[in-house]
């Protein structure tokens, strides 16, 4: 089974973990036969909540760990020392019991036997503690060794293992009402998250993100009770992104040159034979490939007669739309391009073809989110019409859906910003005894925008309830909308 599988099904995972982790907390469904169809929200929470100041000093709360409080030392060793340490019932144990148990309301927690199991694990929570106070994670994959899609990642299975058990640790201080100590526990939770996020891929940071939005979850909760103290500025304290996917994203648009050593020394003189010997070595390998994924999700298209691993370049039904694009688009003269061997022009054609989709794939993403829908949806339009040539084989295959990573990791900002935007409005109450019928009245502290469209949130006042939501244009409440419903204690 090769990355393009294998990743997908474990993102699956990740993503319907990060889903299933909001589900507690749900508003009930809307009653049948009601006149007007209930609009479907991916998040859509009640809570109750109570007024409350900003704590003296006003960073006596953290959220994340102070630069000064990390230690010289790389994390990860830390963290994968933990694998070798249990044994497969052990393993299973982790991996069902914080699940059931962090599915359970607070007051249905049996507090006596959860705290047994964790007291089980000191030593491990000792361990994250130092971890997350680490100052580098570096994984260390081996992606020099060429073949990159072929690593195997059992590590980032094995990091969903650690965000359940921190969620259950913090909740059983919530509900002793220890709430130093489960903000404690929530900041080595965040800072491991994006320990985690270090990885150089996609389904690293998805990871992170599915981790992440466990303990944002779990703050919820800590809002909701009656003395919880208020952690606008400890949220503030998080980094923003707190997941930076440059690097996954960066290290993706290398994967042409990583997985086909070939491609990445096009410029050096060859001889005719040369040149052939260099197609037949790119074609053997993507045929691996396909033949690797064949049992995917993914349809693939058998190779074109005469674009076979058995075919001479000469033979190419390829050949003259590869001459013209490299003199057409690329720029190359025509003479020289003539003069080109078959496989030559081929290889050029595939390389330079394969920059031209894959830029046009990941160049939005250095742009923030709210201005790149349009440039998303054009991407994801010429991936999907890809001209029937061998050139379109290697982006149509290689190149990911960065719309759906983008979206994971801004709905991940998206409930951050609405936390504070929640513990902004406890504080106006404070001092003001009501909530504000108007958003921009908050002016105590500032309110965040929506990172999803920079804009402030939709915000509606009914007596002492406020409902903040957030929506982004074109997409599917269903998919990407969140709402939650805060009422406020008198």
């Amino acid at each position: 089974m090769n990355r393009l599988r294998r990743w997908s099904a474990l993102a699956g995972l990740v993503l319907m973990a990060g889903l299933l982790s909001t589900l507690r907390g749900q508003a009930p469904p809307e009653k049948k036969g009601e006149d007007k169809p209930a609009e479907k929200w991916l998040i859509d929470r009640t809570l109750a909540v109570s007024a409350a100041p900003a704590p003296v000093p006003a960073l006596k709360y953290r959220l994340f760990p102070q630069s000064m409080e990390r230690k010289e030392g790389n994390a990860v060793p830390i963290y994968l020392r933990f694998a070798h340490e249990r044994g497969d019932a052990r393993k299973k144990l982790l991996r069902e019991k914080p699940e059931e148990w962090n599915k359970q309301p607070l007051e249905k927690l049996p507090l006596a036997e959860v705290k047994q199991f964790l007291d089980s694990y000191k030593y491990n929570f000792r361990q994250l503690d130092l971890g997350a106070r680490r100052k580098t994670a570096d994984w260390s994959y081996t992606l020099d060794a060429g073949d990159p899609i072929s690593l195997l990642l059992p590590d980032a299975q094995e990091m969903r293992m650690h965000a359940p058990l921190l969620v259950l640790k913090a909740r059983v201080e919530i509900a002793e009402g220890r709430y130093a100590d489960a903000i404690h526990t929530l900041e080595t939770g965040f800072s491991f998250s994006q320990h985690v996020s270090e990885g150089p891929f996609y389904i690293t940071s998805l990871v992170a993100i599915a981790c992440a939005s466990q303990f944002s979850d779990c703050l919820l909760e800590l809002e909701e009770r009656p003395d919880a103290p208020n952690l606008y500025w400890a949220l503030a304290v998080i980094p923003r992104p707190l997941v930076d996917l440059r690097k996954p994203s960066e290290f993706e648009q290398k994967m042409l040159e990583l997985q086909f050593p070939d491609m990445a020394d096009l410029d050096r003189p060859r001889s005719a034979e040369d040149w052939d010997a260099a197609l037949l070595r790119v074609r053997k390998e993507l045929a691996r490939i396909l033949e690797g994924d064949k049992e995917g999700d993914k349809p693939i298209r058998a190779p074109k007669p005469g674009t076979t691993v058995a075919d001479p370049a000469a033979k190419s039904p390829d050949l003259a739309a590869a001459r013209k694009y490299l003199t057409e688009v690329v720029g190359m003269s025509a003479t020289g391009v003539e003069a080109m061997p078959p496989a030559q022009v081929l290889l050029l054609h595939m390389s330079h073809y394969y920059r031209e989709v894959r830029d046009n794939v990941f160049k939005q993403s250095y742009l923030p989110f709210a201005q790149t829908r349009s440039l998303h949806l054009d991407a994801e339009k010429e991936l999907k019409s890809l001209p029937d040539i061998e050139a379109a084989r290697v982006p149509g295959l290689f190149l990911p859906a960065i719309h759906k990573v983008m979206l994971a990791d801004i709905r991940l900002e998206r409930r951050l910003a609405i936390l504070m935007a929640i513990e902004a409005l406890r504080m106006h109450a404070a001092k003001n005894g009501q909530l504000p019928d108007k958003l921009d009245q908050v002016t105590i502290v500032p309110v965040p925008n929506d990172p999803g469209t920079d804009q402030p949130f939709e915000y509606q006042r009914d007596g002492q309830t406020a409902t903040l939501s957030s929506r982004l244009p074109g997409e599917l409440l269903e998919i990407t909308g969140l709402r939650y419903r805060v009422t406020f204690r008198k």
